[in-house]
């Protein structure tokens, strides 16, 4: 054998030198098989239900998503309906995001509070947070049919198409058809997204405009008219949801597929006049609303706290601190976009010779990866478009990578979800088993100090769905294993149906303790029964000192408050009490004379937050 043949750097990479002038051979392209329609949509259906419904609100965007939701609920039965405009969390204004996805929440939160108007009864808090969660899954299953669309579109386009001169490939619609079943697939695959998808924050509906942007910009080419009139409300919907980082973020990937990418430079004129009529119209209109309807001041601040931090990018660049934010969401997004940027990657290389800029499929995802990754980098710390917003763009690039992928690769991601979804998997079913029988005994012995209080619950349906998820896991390895038919989608099946099965595993088997750890139900019942003795003891107390007054220093402990308690709150002076946090290392002494003209009537305890900081609740002192 010779040295090209072997032992040669050349020769170690030349499978990246195949099939860079062409997207894919006749003969390889003929193998692109589609996945029957039934199955796709029982994935689908899976993934979005397991994990939605039925649980405690867990911490983080999750409560936040659900007191902002609720906030807006309740203004609207008063008739305020300027929560319609701008979000507030209580009586606080909150300006780091939109009011469109919160209000879309509190618009399905009224039924429940129109039962209890009719009913003069309380209104169930799990029932709030089960119909806030349903637009959740609305957002999810639009997200993934826009996911599959674009892709489906892009790769019926000319430049997309395999070169097959003996006419043995695939019809551009089968084509088109498989590679969006690949990007779908890649997309409930990335180990990064299953978990924010499930909560009542943007994530979910950033994920659906991006997909749907990609949609919009597949199509501008042939209708350019329509398609700038769906990019407009798609930038706009960004601009009243995520806040003006996704907006810029769309605004600017636009911008350059348009003076860049070769089909999209014959149709600028037509799409850049509605784009920017109706964007620029949209925009006002809710100016003008807003201005009838709030304070120039509160409208103001909105716009500034979305743009805070932006004028301190030179001074943070000059001082290296981007590069140190740099590691660690290079760190999170190597598990994060996972198989999602090796495939992308190698999909990259093996169209290295080709000018992208006459390749849309190719270029525009591309942009809008690298638009959202640099100017979540570059801009104010809590736009964090660089974490979620280029996963779609990825998941386009990574179906078409799967066109040229090498073997070694192939088996690599394969055998990662085999090793890494199985010993999770095992794991899970061990906790479960050391819950409720006590075997494993050590870590049986571990489980009352990860979830304190919790005792094991075993019944018939997390039974069921455990079992016939782990037999569909082990089906789907060893047919792996054993299909000799070439599948384009075969590369990421195994990973999609990791997540799923880990996915399923958890939230049936380990619900209760994720519930008790990252829900804050108990808490919010020990700060009830705090405050009601509290209030017992002062019967005789004016009805506008009569509240609890939200903290000053951590939203946490307010979205919390006004989530999944029934505190009467409130933003107003007056309230005889507050919220408060402290560190577990501060003593009662210290923290009363800190705190001046303020005592302490309810602190949590280490149990019900281990490992952070205690909340308080705090009485003017007489």
């Amino acid at each position: 054998m010779t040295k090209t043949e072997k032992g040669s750097r050349k020769a170690a990479f030349s499978f990246l030198e195949a099939n860079t002038g062409a997207p894919l051979p006749g003969l390889a392209a003929s193998a692109a098989n589609r996945i029957p329609r039934w199955l796709l949509i029982l994935i689908v259906l899976l993934y979005i239900g397991h994990g939605l419904f039925y649980r405690d609100p867990w911490r983080g965007d999750d409560m936040l998503g659900l007191a902002l939701a609720r906030t807006t609920a309740e203004g609207l039965m008063r008739g305020d309906f300027s929560l319609l405009l701008l979000p507030q969390l209580g009586d606080l204004a909150w300006n780091q995001q939109g009011p469109l996805w919160t209000a879309v929440l509190g618009i399905f939160m009224l039924p429940a509070y129109f039962w209890a108007a009719m009913t003069a009864s309380p209104v169930p808090i799990h029932l709030l947070d089960d119909l806030a969660r349903i637009p959740v899954a609305l957002a999810m299953a639009l997200g993934f049919v826009a996911i599959w669309k674009a892709a489906d579109r892009f790769a019926r386009r000319r430049e997309a198409q395999p070169v097959d001169p003996l006419g043995l490939g695939p019809q551009a619609s089968a084509f088109g058809k498989t590679l969006g079943d690949c990007a779908l697939l890649l997309t409930i695959a990335a180990l990064g997204l299953v978990y924010p998808l499930h909560q009542l924050g943007t994530t979910s509906i950033e994920i659906l405009l991006q997909a749907l942007l990609l949609w919009a910009l597949a199509t501008a080419a042939e209708t350019p008219k329509r398609s700038g009139i769906q990019v407009a409300l798609i930038v706009v919907a960004s601009l009243l949801t995520h806040g003006i980082g996704l907006a810029l973020t769309q605004i600017i990937a636009v911008a350059c597929v348009l003076l860049w990418v070769q089909p999209f430079q014959r149709i600028r004129r037509a799409f850049v006049f509605r784009w920017l009529l109706v964007g620029s119209g949209l925009v006002a209109l809710w100016t003008l609303m807003a201005c009838f309807m709030l304070p120039f001041s509160r409208i103001s601040q909105w716009w500034l706290g979305g743009i805070s931090g932006w004028w301190l990018m030179d001074q943070s660049i000059a001082e290296h601190t981007i590069v140190g934010s740099i590691e660690p969401w290079l760190r999170e997004s190597l598990w994060r976009w996972w198989p999602m940027w090796p495939i992308a990657i190698f999909g990259l290389l093996s169209v290295r010779h080709i000018r992208l800029s006459r390749a849309p499929h190719w270029s525009v995802p591309l942009i809008l990866a690298t638009v959202s990754i640099l100017l979540g980098l570059l801009g104010p710390s809590h736009w964090e478009v660089h974490h979620f917003a280029p996963m779609i763009p990825l998941a386009m690039i990574a179906a078409f990578g799967l066109l040229s992928l090498p073997r070694p690769i192939v088996n690599l991601v394969d055998w990662f979800a085999v090793a890494l979804f199985t010993a999770a998997g095992s794991f899970v079913w061990f906790y479960w088993t050391a819950l409720n029988f006590g075997f494993p005994a050590t870590l049986a012995a571990k489980v009352p100090l990860r979830a304190p209080g919790i005792a094991g619950t075993a019944n018939f349906y997390e039974i069921a769905i455990g079992l016939l998820a782990t037999v569909a896991w082990i089906a789907l390895v060893l047919w792996r294993i054993q299909r000799a038919e070439a599948r384009l989608w075969r590369p990421v099946a195994l990973s999609s149906g990791g997540v799923l099965l880990l996915w399923s595993l958890l939230t049936t088997l380990w619900l209760p303790a994720i519930d008790r750890i990252q829900g804050q139900r108990v808490l919010a019942e020990s700060l009830e029964r705090g405050w009601q003795q509290a209030a017992a003891a002062k019967p005789a107390i004016e009805s506008r000192a009569a509240c609890v007054r939200l903290s000053e220093r951590s939203h946490a402990v307010n979205a919390m408050a006004v989530a999944i308690s029934r505190l009467p709150l409130s933003s107003d002076p007056q309230c005889l009490w507050k919220l408060g946090v402290a560190g577990e290392v501060v003593q009662e002494s210290d923290i009363a004379s800190s705190t001046l003209q303020w005592r302490i009537v309810w602190q949590s305890s280490a149990e019900d937050r281990p490992g952070r900081q205690r909340i308080l609740l705090l009485e003017r002192a007489p």
